[in-house]
């Protein structure tokens, strides 16, 4: 109240100088001039007749002017708030980017191509041509203010990115949904103490997801909080399992990255804001297996991690039995597989564990009293190897010179048929078992899961049968084709009619019968694939 009263006297105060000091200066005036009558004429003419009518229309001018930057303050503020609703345009201050979203994708936009549209907007409607500047860096102002990760997705952009990621790449589309707000809780900074366990594959999927954070946001490392080797340093508590589908190709997640990489981003940050955190969505959103799996670790130690190991997989038996460390350990690594946990035992540790239960031979680094019923067909899988295959490194080759140079090598689907005819399909080894068996046992040289190369089968000389089927393979070239050259496409159909007529168990694939004629026969291929015709007659 004293406030008040205060700033009443100061008025008043003001008031009353302001009167003193124009009565004062009018009294000078008068004073100057008082023995010229036509100056205290004129000064009596302006302050009596001319200054009422000139402050009259000042005060209707202020009036207008006030009016006018009322009506178009108003006109700014509607042009602004329907401008940016139909146009929804956000920035992110970290990589200075605009972006706009059309209700289904969000894109990234230049601020040229934002004022453009702005100012034709302006000069077309022509209300607020005056302030057109100034109603520029309004909006330009408000822009920077909405940020991208604070976006509400519509539900036709969700579930677009939703239906990208599920089924091919996560087998529940609660765990896709899981996966993205731990992306958002990443970009978000939250949780920095969760470690996600994935697979080297699922790694090469998020190296590729960094890439793109970092062009499209300007923030790297969203996925430096998933790691692919278990470290003793780190709390089983703080760690969560994340899988994946392991069967997609890389290239299409490229591909998919490029057409939904700022959708996939923007609809992370909003599950994270929607659900607080990864660790709330989990346990609110999912069932109780998605959430018993991802939690693995977290209600487990390493010890009941090999009890429930020795449990499934290892059986008690008699001291004539055994199994060597090797074959234990690739076991475990079967174990682990089977359960779609990460390998978050070190192996001395792992062995240190089992010597406490088992007991142990160190000469023969075996432990003794136990089996498994994984174990035989790893076995005899092996003792296939040893007695079938030849690893041409270590294979003095009695023929030729020439014949050494040639890479041979065996198809993965090749070797499952060989296995099952030399076991006499006592046991059903899938493509995926003997590449494991292959890389912790052996020292081969495997190619996209594959082919395996430098490698030939006693029981099978691919080679011999290629030979073999030449004579035939001529004669129907001299019954059937009349042209120049012939295509490698027609010399494979002839080889497999030759294999067929002469019902062979094995038949070689197009590509390993097309490196054969390369090698043998390359001074007669032409155009890469075909071969002349003169071939046909040579002996």
């Amino acid at each position: 109240m004293d406030e008040t009263i205060d700033e009443t006297i100061d008025e008043t105060n003001e008031y009353d100088k302001n009167i003193k000091q124009t009565l004062k200066t009018v009294n000078n005036l008068f004073d100057k001039y008082k023995n010229d009558e036509y100056m205290l004429q004129r000064i009596y003419n302006h302050i009596n007749v001319n200054l009422p009518n000139t402050l009259l229309n000042e005060m209707k001018n202020h009036e207008k002017k006030i009016n006018l930057n009322t009506y178009l303050s108003e006109e700014q503020q509607i042009f602004i708030q329907v401008f940016l609703n139909k146009h929804n345009y956000y920035y992110l201050q970290n990589n200075n980017f605009y972006y706009e979203y059309d209700g289904i994708n969000y894109y990234i936009v230049k601020e040229d191509e934002i004022l453009h549209k702005l100012l034709s907007t302006i000069s077309r409607e022509r209300v607020l041509l005056k302030w057109k500047h100034k109603t520029k860096g309004n909006i330009i102002k408000q822009i920077k203010e909405r940020n991208l990760f604070n976006t509400t997705p519509e539900s036709d952009t969700i579930q677009n990115v939703l239906n990208s990621l599920y089924p091919y790449f996560f087998k529940s589309k609660n765990l896709a949904k899981y996966f993205l707000t731990i992306i958002g809780d990443n970009i978000f900074k939250k949780n920095n103490d969760l470690l996600f366990l994935v697979t080297n594959k699922m790694r090469q999927f998020l190296d590729e997801l960094d890439i793109m954070s970092l062009n499209l946001i300007g923030i790297n490392n969203i996925t430096n909080r998933f790691i692919t080797k278990y470290h003793e340093n780190h709390s089983f508590s703080n760690c969560r399992l994340i899988n994946i589908n392991e069967n997609f190709k890389n290239d299409y997640w490229i591909e998919l990255l490029n057409k939904i990489g700022l959708n996939l981003l923007c609809v992370a940050c909003h599950y994270s804001n929607r659900n607080m955190n990864s660790d709330n969505f989990l346990n609110t959103n999912c069932d109780a297996e998605e959430i018993n799996y991802v939690n693995s670790l977290k209600n487990i130690k390493q010890i009941n991690l090999v009890e429930k190991f020795m449990n499934d997989f290892i059986e008690i038996t008699t001291e004539d039995y055994f199994i060597e460390w090797k074959n234990l350990h690739f076991i475990w690594k079967q174990f682990l597989f089977i359960n779609e946990f990460p390998n978050v035992i070190y192996l001395n540790s792992l062995k240190n564990i089992l010597k406490g239960f088992f007991k142990y031979d160190e000469n023969k680094d075996c432990f003794i009293g136990i089996t498994s019923k994984y174990l035989p067909i790893c076995r005899d899988f092996i003792e296939f190897w040893n007695e079938t295959i030849v690893v041409l490194d270590e294979y003095k080759i009695n023929e030729n010179q020439n014949d050494n140079k040639y890479e041979d090598e065996l198809e993965i689907d090749e070797i499952v048929s060989l296995f099952k005819n030399w076991n006499k399909n006592k046991y059903n080894l899938t493509e995926e078992n003997i590449i494991k068996i292959l890389k912790h046992f052996f020292n081969v040289e495997i190619i996209e899961n594959k082919y395996i190369l430098n490698i030939f089968s006693k029981s099978w000389n691919k080679k011999d049968d290629i030979m073999k089927s030449i004579s035939f393979i001529k004669n129907e070239i001299k019954l059937n084709n009349s042209s120049y050259m012939v295509c490698f496409d027609d010399l494979y159909n002839y080889y497999q009619k030759y294999c067929k007529l002469y019902s062979l168990k094995n038949v070689v694939s197009k590509r390993y019968f097309e490196k054969f004629l390369y090698y043998k026969f390359n001074e007669y291929v032409i155009y890469e694939k075909f071969i002349k015709i003169s071939w046909v007659n040579i002996s």
